[in-house]
């Protein structure tokens, strides 16, 4: 299977990616490395054993991610590329908002106009906010007490 990974520098993306290319599946990674390091694409593909496709592509850039979509037809994506710092997310909102949300939006609408309906997504236990018992379920109420844990919580609404 080949498979898009957003995010796929970072520390959670690498790792993933590493255990997909381990597991036989053909990965294409995009990463725009606001969270994440070159080195970590030699790393990756050093620990994973082979070769992948590697695009430095922000997702707000859609003509980028469009031509990422064409060149490498996937099967289905894995979305882990969001801003992630809670306590920048108070201090710069609409960077979250736009970067997260956006980026998100255009993702999806480029997996429709490339017949791409599958995908996992990371989402995080902020969207429980500050939860009355732990551990938390997913029946848990949603509550995204910051900007990080909103956004979060729209992508899980988008992809619903």
């Amino acid at each position: 299977m080949r498979i898009l990974v957003t995010g796929g520098a970072g520390f959670i993306g690498s790792h993933t990616t590493v255990e997909l290319l381990k597991a036989g599946h053909d990965v294409v990674v995009v990463d725009n490395f606001s969270n994440s390091k070159p080195e970590a694409v030699r790393r990756t593909e050093e620990l994973g054993g082979r070769p992948f496709a590697f695009h430095r592509v922000d997702l707000l850039d859609r003509p980028a991610l469009d031509d990422v979509f064409r060149r490498h037809p996937v099967e289905a994506v894995i979305h882990f590329a969001a801003f992630k710092a809670v306590g920048e997310s108070v201090a710069q909102p609409l960077k979250y908002y736009h970067n997260n949300v956006t980026g998100t939006l255009i993702l999806c609408e480029t997996m429709i106009a490339h017949g791409v309906k599958t995908m996992v997504f990371s989402s995080s236990a902020t969207v429980y906010g500050d939860p009355a018992t732990v551990p938390v379920t997913e029946a848990a109420p949603l509550a995204g007490v910051n900007p990080y844990g909103q956004t979060k919580l729209i992508m899980e609404q988008v992809f619903r």
